[in-house]
């Protein structure tokens, strides 16, 4: 078997597998990055972990042009911030509810556009998909918190949202 040619993802720059396939349907990202994303979903269902939000907020292109993606962003940006800076847990039930919590308490009609950062962390998800099952939990973590440095100049804004969101001010 010969191993798979590479590609650099054009959502979050990562080495993943150079694959024909599907993407999500507004998220930027090259097929053999989705893949390697779907394939960690698959080994972690269940696991709590918070990786859904560092490979959103890692792949925010087209939230110029779609809010779908503009939400996405700002979403899973502020779970980031809740579980890093707040220690929240139970990012689900909280991510599930930020635009209906969020929006109407500041007086948004939709999220902002965040100006993307030219880099979007050290670490992507083909560095956490290459770790064993018992290293998952803490790459993860190292993941989530490359990315949300990542995003630093955002970070006054989206703390806001996340302070909103648990009504602290």
């Amino acid at each position: 078997m010969t191993p798979r040619e590479s590609i650099r993802c054009l959502g979050c720059g990562g080495i993943v597998p150079d694959a024909a396939g599907p993407t999500h349907a507004y998220m930027l990202a090259s097929p053999g990055c989705w893949q390697t994303y779907t394939e960690l979903l698959a080994r972690t269902s269940g696991g709590g972990l918070p990786h859904v939000d560092a490979y959103a907020a890692q792949h925010p292109g087209g939230a110029d042009r779609d809010p779908r993606q503009r939400r996405s962003v700002a979403v899973h940006l502020t779970a980031l911030c809740l579980g890093i800076e707040f220690g929240a847990g139970r990012l689900d039930a909280l991510r599930s509810r930020l635009s209906a919590t969020v929006l109407p308490r500041l007086g948004l009609p939709e999220w902002p556009l965040l100006p993307a950062p030219e880099s979007r962390g050290e670490v992507t998800v083909t560095d956490v998909a290459a770790r064993s099952d018992a290293e998952l939990a803490a790459v993860v973590q190292e993941w989530s918190s490359a990315v949300w440095g990542a995003w630093r100049p955002q970070h006054d804004t989206v703390r806001l949202w996340a302070q909103t969101a648990i009504g602290a001010s």
